[in-house]
């Protein structure tokens, strides 16, 4: 059984629900870790049409102090209760701009962060989830496929984040070419230089529901990339990367059947940035 569920937004940028109404989701469900891991905003030069408008660095320090006070409640809490309340996780979703790295260690640094999800949304300034597929060739998208994976190995030798997040999210638009991508050698010799350097990195690989509620319809990672993972012996955390209160934990049973095809046995959580095995 999954207990923890560490990739998870609240309405402060496009969620749909506060960080207590979220939180009690994750106690109904059972749960024993819940982690908060908001958008970040973003440096200048890139937007998401997906985030509320106003001024995101504002909402990201009400979302701090938010999960900060929940956390320090709970753990009030937990000291005499005899059925404890779900841990609370303080996490962030980091987009990678390697062009601006002082942006993101300053974010990095600023906060109490239990762990860091890193997330590549863009290739260059090209945003994955605005990207017009139908305008792109095969080859065009086959490219643009290793050019997301090149971000993903920066990202890993850039050592900054502890897990890796939805690590082909690259496919939600363009599934079938995705999958056809993945019968090629290219496809194969890329994931396992990809992996490779994660592993090396020590950083952990999302496991999510995430892509089911988006066009790809599909688990991240897709099949042959998991199976790539796991030969590299990359171990992984689970999450279901909600907005909202109904997919807390979503399908986490089907979860933990599609990991335990691939050998795992084991999901990692982090407190104060040290990775903790849980089992499953």
């Amino acid at each position: 059984m999954i207990t923890a569920d560490i990739h998870t937004h609240t309405h402060y940028f496009h969620g749909k629900n506060t960080v207590r109404e979220m939180y009690q989701s994750a106690v109904e469900k059972k749960l024993s870790y819940y982690g908060f891991s908001e958008h970040t905003p973003l440096p200048e030069g890139f937007s998401c049409l997906l985030y509320r408008e106003g001024d995101m660095n504002a909402a990201f320090d009400d979302y701090i102090r938010d999960v900060l006070e929940l956390k320090a409640e709970v753990e009030e809490y937990n000291k005499n209760a005899e059925h404890k309340n779900p841990q609370v996780l303080l996490g962030m979703e980091l987009d990678f701009t390697p062009a601006y790295p002082d942006y993101m260690e300053n974010i990095i640094n600023r906060y109490p962060f239990d762990y860091i999800i890193g997330t590549v949304h863009f290739v260059e300034k090209q945003n994955i989830g605005l990207w017009d597929t139908g305008k792109a060739s095969q080859k065009e998208k086959f490219q643009f496929f290793e050019d997301y994976y090149a971000f993903i190995c920066q990202m890993a030798k850039w050592g900054r984040a502890d897990i890796i997040a939805h690590p082909d999210f690259v496919k939600i638009h363009c599934i079938e070419d995705f999958h056809t991508w993945l019968q090629t050698a290219q496809a194969l010799e890329c994931l396992h230089e990809t992996c490779k350097i994660i592993k090396n990195s020590g950083m952990v690989l999302e496991v999510s529901t995430g892509g089911l509620n988006k066009a790809c319809k599909e688990i991240h990672p897709s099949p042959k990339v998991m199976e790539i993972a796991a030969e590299h012996k990359i171990p992984i955390s689970f999450a279901s990367d909600t907005h909202n209160i109904k997919n807390v934990a979503n399908a986490f049973d089907d979860l933990a059947d599609f990991a335990r095809k691939y050998g795992y046995k084991e999901h990692t959580v982090f407190i104060n940035r040290k990775p903790v095995a849980l089992t499953f």
